[in-house]
């Protein structure tokens, strides 16, 4: 009966780490909340900051499939494989 009784004292103890650590990653997410709340927002003489990047130029397709074999630079993630 000893070890499962260490077992749960262990169990416990590590239950309680997660405990703090949840409460204080909690913490930091609502002071950085708080943080951008705080902030002005941005006027039109302003861009946004989360603004995303113009958008790569796709080279200009040459009429023919890519050979088999081929790497395909952008693939799709979701495409199961064959």
């Amino acid at each position: 009966m000893g070890f499962m009784d260490r077992a749960k004292e262990l169990a416990e103890q590590a239950q309680k780490k997660l405990d703090e650590a949840q409460t204080k990653f909690n913490e930091s997410q609502r002071d950085k909340a708080e943080g951008q709340a705080e902030q002005p927002a941005p006027t039109q003489e302003q861009p946004a900051a989360t603004e995303p990047p113009p958008a790569a130029q796709a080279p200009p397709p040459s009429g023919q499939p890519p050979a088999e074999g081929d790497a395909n630079a952008t693939p799709d993630p979701f495409k199961p494989i064959e």
